[in-house]
């Protein structure tokens, strides 16, 4: 039988699965509308100082980047937040590593 993590694991998993169909799905969908409207919009005229703006693919870059750095600086605050609660909790019972320590039996 599955642990609560194994379970959890395969749950992520799903969901990343889902979420790449969809994606994919709408990856396709922009192409074919993309491809279907090329020939109907206009050619626009080129923006003054537009040699100087970040390409599409750099903003992307760029935003995720960003959202890196911010989501490994989450982390850190999560991490320092559960180190600084844990005189709360009984070590033995929720070891760093994690998993719970087996129950002891109780004596008579």
């Amino acid at each position: 039988m599955a642990n609560a993590n194994e379970m959890l694991e395969a749950l992520e998993d799903q969901v990343l699965e889902s979420v790449r169909q969809s994606q994919d799905a709408v990856v396709k969908a922009v192409k074919t509308w993309a491809d279907a409207g090329k020939n109907v919009v206009p050619e626009l005229p080129s923006l003054p100082f537009a040699d100087q703006l970040p390409s599409t693919s750099e903003l992307v870059e760029t935003a995720f980047d960003f959202a890196d750095r911010l989501l490994a600086a989450q982390r850190e605050f999560a991490t320092a937040v559960i180190d600084a609660a844990r005189p709360l909790w009984n070590a033995e019972a929720v070891p760093a590593n994690g998993k719970a320590a087996p129950a002891k039996k109780a004596t008579a």
